[in-house]
């Protein structure tokens, strides 16, 4: 199959009306594939250019796409941009360009990108491959491929409902497997088998599933309401890396890391792989903890900050371990000597997982207590935030583990959080679905005669509320640039970082002595503590006035 037929299905898909539609264009694509298609086709499906495991390594952005556009068709940066603040959209920029042979089959760019990620090959030089060998429409989907912007409203979902209609096979059973080994390309191959095939997979070790994750509650009276009656398991929860762990004996065991994301971190961390092989006692083994930060003495925990300059790097590795050495926090554990023991019971793994491992400074399991009493669990909150953490996560002791979903069975409670009043400086727009759209916010405070910018809002909207944003925000744009022309500015806040903002109430209009027209907007965002900084290069950044008052 040639990668501009595909390309052209997720044209359609995208212009199609509601999802049985959408269901029904993949699966025929799915249907007629052989299976080095098939694979390939349901990777990109869901903007997966090589291998998951892989991912991080193709680094592959809209620099790279930019540079290849400009050196291919002789033309300035700046052309470029012009274009991409045109249109709002990087990929139509790319079909307005290219006329390649469409020679390229999905198969072969499966393969040379895999084998690009592998390699030293030079990123810009698998773009012009593509550029090169596919027609308009492949070259703009493979940009939205790997700037992760596909915007055909084809999720995993919709991918899942595709391969059940493609194959006959449930549709739950297929996002289940996908759960189970974060690889939709052999859930697609396994889907084409039957229904037995799917229901064949099992953990593998250094085969990386989705994480089962935590319900907020806002109050702990939620917690046991839903779990009445029930002896609590109570965890700490660490302001640190969630890390999923697979560890193989030998006389030199194997370990890998992988993060939340499902990358192979392995090489980022030779410090806690060291510590563990010394600590571990109980053989081959998968299981989750949470890599935390201290200082050099392991006598300071430090910000979560300091684990982020940990993770994904590939230079001055062991200089940086020395200087930001981890502490693992162990809590979970799903396979143990061939055993698979996601359906065993929550306080029955917690138990077994204790006893494979010798706790030392740098290896422990998460501080917890088991309660059905909230004032103990009051006290065990208090006690966590004072010693600077993020709060609990409660466990109901019969759960099984459920991977790839976010389940009540485990609750996870924090500090409450203030909202903050922000002024609305700026807006990005959207591409794809959302092309036409601010999809997205700057935002400030306001600090004495100026404004700080606190970040970027791009959650917590719906599409009819950016659609009233846009018409509202859009007639007091003042300047307009390009990301990629921005400058980093003194002015902003650095004392405090967002972990996700989102908008928790509607954007409304600054009361103000200035005329409708260039009065500010003010939106109320959710602070947490991280940062939440970073957009697309080459999207354009809107500025609207903002009236001092």
């Amino acid at each position: 199959m040639k990668f501009s037929e595909l390309a052209q299905t997720y044209e359609r898909i995208s212009e199609a009306k509601g999802d049985p539609a959408r269901v029904r264009l993949l699966a025929d694509v799915f249907r007629k594939a052989d299976r080095p298609t098939l694979e390939a086709a349901a990777h990109f499906t869901l903007s997966e250019v090589v291998d998951p495991q892989l991912s991080d390594r193709l680094g592959t952005g809209p620099g790279a796409i930019r540079s290849v556009l400009a050196r291919m068709f002789h033309l300035d940066a700046s052309e470029i941009d012009e274009e991409v603040k045109r249109t709002g959209d990087m990929s139509a920029v790319v079909a307005a360009h290219v006329r390649g042979t469409d020679t390229l089959t999905v198969d072969k760019l499966w393969q040379r990108a895999n084998r690009a990620a592998r390699s030293d090959e030079s990123r810009e030089a698998l773009v012009e491959y593509v550029f090169r060998n596919t027609k308009p429409v492949g070259a703009k989907y493979f940009t939205r491929m790997v700037l992760n912007q596909m915007r055909i409203g084809a999720g995993l979902g919709t991918t899942a409902r595709a391969l059940a209609a493609a194959f006959d096979v449930d549709a739950a059973e297929v996002e289940h497997l996908y759960a189970m080994t974060n690889d939709i390309g052999l859930v697609a191959a396994r889907a084409a088998k039957g229904e037995k095939a799917l229901a064949r997979a099992g953990l593998t070790l250094f085969r990386p599933y989705q994480f089962m994750n935590a319900q907020k509650v806002d109050r702990p009276e939620e917690i046991f309401e839903k779990l009445k009656g029930k002896q609590i398991i109570f965890e700490v929860k660490y302001d640190g890396a969630r890390l999923q762990i697979h560890f193989k004996r030998g006389r030199t065991p194997e370990i890998r890391f992988y993060s939340r994301r499902l990358n192979d971190d392995s090489r980022a961390m030779p410090d806690i792989a060291a510590a563990l092989r010394k600590a571990w006692k109980g053989g081959d083994a998968i299981v989750e903890g949470e890599a935390v930060a201290f200082d050099p003495a392991l006598s300071e925990k430090q910000p979560f900050q300091a684990v982020l300059m940990r993770l994904g790097r590939v230079h001055g590795i062991e200089e940086k371990a020395r200087e930001i050495p981890l502490v693992l926090y162990l809590f979970e554990l799903v396979y143990h000597d061939g055993e698979d023991l996601m359906n065993v019971a929550q306080a029955a793994r917690r138990a077994r997982l204790s006893k494979l491992f010798r706790p030392t400074d740098r290896v422990k399991m998460t501080e917890s207590i088991v309660t059905d009493d909230i004032e103990e669990q009051a006290k065990f909150f208090r006690h966590a935030i004072e010693e600077g953490h993020e709060g609990l996560v409660a466990k109901d002791p019969d759960a099984t583990y459920v991977p790839g979903r976010r389940t009540e069975n485990w609750m996870k409670i924090k500090p409450a959080f203030e909202t903050l009043d922000v002024v609305v400086t700026g807006g990005i727009w959207g591409s794809g679905r959302r092309r036409g759209l601010l999809s997205s916010l700057i935002v400030a405070v306001r600090d004495r005669e100026d404004f700080k910018t606190v970040g970027k809002v791009g959650t917590g909207f719906s599409e009819e509320a950016l659609r009233e944003l846009t018409a509202q925000l859009e007639p007091k744009i003042i300047t307009s640039a390009t990301w990629r022309s921005s400058r980093r500015s003194s002015s902003r806040l650095t004392s405090r970082t967002y972990r996700r903002p989102r908008a928790t109430a509607p954007a409304t209009p600054c009361a103000s002595r200035a005329s409708s027209a260039s009065a500010p907007t003010r939106a109320r965002a959710r602070p947490t503590r991280s940062n939440a900084s970073s957009a697309s290069t080459g999207r354009c950044i809107k500025t609207f006035p903002i009236e001092r008052e």
